[in-house]
């Protein structure tokens, strides 16, 4: 499994050597832009300790608040094996790198099943690859950390689109 991830660290990082600049006089990451965006972790593409098959499905709203700093607000649903299919809420920060579409970024997600709760950080690492002007293609790997048990801790790779406008 390290071999995976390390395998898509420098998958990301060999896309991103390669700096997408558009043919557009205006900074592709300037303020005052928004964001939406929906991404799927699921087949396998995410992995959990306490869990063997994890399905995970996120909307995500944005706002460019200055040059290349996104304000992220997120719904998920997420479907593992063993534990009911619960509901994510959460906000973050993404940073972008220049222009070149690679972004770093950290959440708070909150979920709530069977009356218990759990909070959940997370960093991720993404690379916004634009089809069009404002259409992107976004592969991202992840980390999130349950608070409430360590077996809900894991990582993963995203798949996503995003539209910036």
């Amino acid at each position: 499994m390290k071999k995976l991830m390390m395998t898509m660290v420098a998958l990301v990082m060999a896309i991103s050597a390669n700096a997408q600049y558009l043919n557009d006089s205006e900074k592709v990451f300037s303020q005052g832009k928004f964001y939406l965006g929906a991404s799927t972790s699921s087949l396998d593409l995410s992995y959990h300790k306490g869990s063997d098959w994890t399905l995970g499905l996120t909307a995500k709203a944005g706002y460019l608040i200055a040059d290349d700093w996104m304000v992220v607000g997120q719904l998920a649903y997420v479907k593992q094996t063993d534990i009911p299919a619960v509901v994510q809420l959460g906000g973050g920060l993404r940073y972008y790198f220049e222009s070149c579409g690679l972004y770093l970024g950290a959440t708070a997600k909150y979920d709530s099943w069977d009356n218990e709760s759990d909070f959940l950080p997370e960093v991720n690492l993404g690379y916004a690859y634009f089809l069009t002007g404002k259409l992107t293609v976004e592969p991202e790997i992840f980390y999130e950390h349950s608070t409430k048990n360590s077996d809900n801790s894991g990582f993963g790779l995203r798949i996503g689109f995003g539209v910036y406008f």
